[in-house]
This record gives C-alpha cells, structure tokens and sequence, in this order.
C-alpha cells in the first residue's frame, strides 16, 4: 500500500479536442469514452481515449488554452499540447487514502479524495509545476452512456455518426509488420526531434542498425564472475 501501480491517465491541453479525437481514435486505436464538462474548471471540457480500463488519455479543451509554435518540451502548461496533468492508478480507496498518509507524512500538501462519480481522486504539486493526481475506479469500467454530454458534443462539433465511430474504432488486422513507412506527409503531424525526423526516410532494417544503443553505462561484475576471477 502507498504506492501507484501504473498510469490511469495523461491529461493534455488542446485547441481541438475533435482533432485529437480523431487521431487518438483512428490512427492509434483508443475508444472514445466520456466527454464532459470538466469538474470544478470554468468554460472547460475534457474527453477520455480509453486504451485499457486502467490506462487512457484525456484532452482538455479550454479558452485558456493559448496558439503556440513552441518545440516539444518547450510547451508551457497552457499550451496546446502541453500536459495538464498526470494521474497515476491505485486498485482501490484503501490504496489512496494510504498514498495521501504517505505525502502528508513528507511535510507535502495533498488533497482529497473527490468523487468524480466513475473516480475517486486526490490531487498534489510535484516540482516543476506538475500536478499530479492519484485515482481509483474500484475497478468499474466507465459508463460511456453516462459520461458523454451531448452538450459538449455539439460544442466539439461532433456528430452522433461520428461518436459512434470515436467509441468504436475500425478493428485493425496486423500485418506483421510488412507495411512500409509511407511518404511524409506535411498535412500530418510530423516527429520534431531530429533523429526520428531523419529515420523516417531510413529502412526499418537501417533505423534498428544505426540508432540502437544496446551497451549500458555500467558493465555490473556480477559475484559468479567474481568467483571465476
């Protein structure tokens, strides 16, 4: 007890949470669940891309959130595409009522926990601005019938075709990974960093033999080659 055990989900900012629906839904496969006011903000609504019971993503749509041309890292916590905050899991309230005697017990703040009605959750600063929550869903699946406000639908401009399509994403079949890396595609969010940047006009075979590091910094000497010296 008093320990996370795995990310329940990363909040994000954005201009366009219809946007990020779309990509986190069609391109990488998540399932829109909730979509609703954001408890407690002014003006703001968030949605949940569920990957697993456990772990999702959720975007923050708020008229806070200011244009930026900023390089990722550089973001600042009201840019789009900055993180807004960072919720880790517990299995159940027993776990986070035990975490929240830990930080207090360190002389930090932490408050909760708030019923969010599919959540319970408290909530901490961590250094560099980061706000961190821990929650616990008992293990319930969220009820995405009761967590997705027509309200905010409409605000985000999407359709109840088009929901039915973000909640039930096209399955997809591998292909062993035979498909080729495609041409870039400058309407495409595209990797900023540039030695991805570069690899993506390389061979998968060339990106495994020229940007694997495979040698830690420390070669430990274990007892059994102790002995053998």
């Amino acid at each position: 007890m008093g320990v996370a055990n795995g990310l329940n989900h990363l909040a994000i900012n954005t201009k366009d949470i219809k946007a990020q629906i779309k990509f986190f839904t069609e391109v990488v496969g998540a399932e829109l669940c909730a979509l609703y006011w954001m408890h407690g903000a002014t003006k703001t609504f968030h949605g949940f891309l569920r990957f697993s019971d456990s772990c999702s993503f959720a975007f923050v749509q708020s008229p806070h959130t200011v244009n930026s041309k900023a390089e990722p890292g550089e973001a600042a916590a009201d840019q789009p595409g900055a993180m807004q905050h960072v919720a880790l899991n517990v299995d159940t309230e027993a776990d986070l009522l035990a975490i929240r005697d830990r930080v207090r017990s360190t002389g930090h703040g932490i408050v909760g926990p708030i019923d969010h009605g599919f959540c319970k959750s408290i909530y901490m600063a961590a250094p560099e601005g980061i706000t961190l929550e821990f929650c616990t869903s008992d293990g319930r699946r969220i009820d995405e019938e009761a967590w997705i406000d027509p309200e905010v639908m409409t605000l985000a401009g999407i359709t109840r075709e088009e929901l039915e399509a973000f909640k039930h994403p096209a399955p997809f079949v591998s292909q062993g990974g035979k498909v080729a890396q495609p041409p870039i595609d400058p309407s495409k969010p595209v990797l900023k960093i540039p030695i991805f940047k570069a690899a993506l006009t390389m061979s998968d075979q060339e990106v495994l033999e020229k940007l694997s590091e495979t040698t830690p910094p420390v070669q430990p000497q274990r007892k059994n080659e102790v002995k053998a010296a």
